[in-house]
């Protein structure tokens, strides 16, 4: 009999992609001989691209019911036995649907279920545990129904994240170490990411990045990266106005793999929530996450070298993109909490907050 041929539809952001990957493992645990292909888009590609578990990874792109009808064609074809989808989406059930792939597991979410034809229900304690256990939870469900699977089980502690580097991606962040003149001197490596996908009620202001860079630059005689997309490198720039020459604007300036390979090579992030925060905390990086909006319980770095800092306010967490109020949940966050975080990661204090 030939092994059993897997469709699993990753998650569209980066960061909850890379918090999939210890339910990736559980999978390749419960079906060791499976073939195992992700179906992702083209910016999260990345987190899976070394990851031993998966065979091949298909494009997602983006496109219309032409478009799903063409894909699901070329899927049927594959013959895959069964369909894992990580989202909640409607949407994400509909092309394994399209495609007739036998099994088709998910949780019973967003008015989909009659695409399912293995739901599992939500569990309880959703928005109570991290969202590393609800991936978890999936797989577990999944392995007790899925014929010939070996059962598994993560218990009161899931796996570890999984990400590596890919080979251009090391590659990559040595040509941009060495372009800016930063390679080799032996300063320490300190990351800054002022930005979030999410929204702007994600994100510690612009103002008090450049000030602890500042702080930083004194107390560490470190290189300082900045990091962000495209239309972060106004924020990158700002933080950068005051410094001197050791505060570098990577913002716009990196593929993933490339921001990927620098972060690993950092003695140091500083963060809001967001994907970066995650690829430090896959790749065991010290980091300090500042939280407003979010919840650290939930969505903070699953890691062993991070420390948190958060405002509690009776109206946090909002999961709003914006505030509607005064956004006192960033704002009262002091340049001094978060450079004195800082100092107590780097000389090994762990795990003051989030994570577990």
């Amino acid at each position: 009999m030939p092994p059993l041929s897997i469709l699993l539809r990753s998650t569209n952001w980066i960061g909850d992609a890379i918090m999939t990957t210890p339910a990736l493992g559980l999978l390749k645990r419960a079906l060791p001989d499976a073939n195992i292909s992700v179906l992702a888009r083209p910016w999260v590609q990345a987190v899976f691209a070394s990851n031993p578990a998966v065979s091949r990874i298909i494009p997602l792109e983006k496109g219309g019911l032409r478009y799903r009808l063409a894909l699901a064609s070329r899927l049927r074809k594959d013959g895959f036995h069964l369909a894992v989808l990580f989202p909640n989406s409607f949407d994400s059930a509909l092309i394994p649907w399209l495609s007739r792939i036998t099994l088709r597991a998910g949780y019973r979410t967003d008015a989909r279920r009659f695409f399912l034809n293995m739901p599992v229900k939500v569990p309880a304690d959703k928005g109570k545990r991290h969202q590393v256990h609800y991936y978890c939870h999936l797989i577990e469900e999944l392995s007790h129904r899925i014929p010939g699977a070996e059962r598994v089980n993560a218990g009161t502690r899931p796996p570890d994240l999984f990400l590596r580097v890919p080979e251009n991606g090391v590659a990559g962040a040595r040509r941009l170490l060495e372009d800016a003149g930063i390679s080799g001197d032996g300063r320490p490596l300190v990351g800054l990411n002022p930005g979030a996908a999410y929204g702007p009620a994600k994100c510690w202001p612009v103002e008090k990045y450049a000030r602890l860079a500042l702080k930083l630059r004194e107390a560490l005689d470190c290189h300082i990266l900045v990091f962000g997309t495209g239309g972060e490198r106004a924020a990158g720039a700002k933080i950068c106005e005051f410094s001197d020459r050791y505060v570098h604007n990577f913002a716009g300036k990196t593929s993933l793999e490339q921001v990927m390979g620098l972060i690993d090579g950092l003695d140091l992030l500083v963060t809001n929530d967001s994907g970066l925060m995650h690829v430090g905390a896959a790749l065991g990086t010290r980091l300090v996450a500042i939280f407003g909006s979010t919840n650290p319980v939930t969505t903070g770095p699953w890691s062993r070298n991070a420390v948190v800092v958060r405002h509690e306010l009776p109206c946090s967490p909002c999961l709003k993109r914006t505030c509607s109020a005064d956004f006192k949940c960033m704002k009262d966050i002091r340049v001094e909490e978060v450079f004195e975080a800082c100092m107590e990661t780097l000389s090994g204090i762990r795990n003051r907050g989030g994570g577990e």
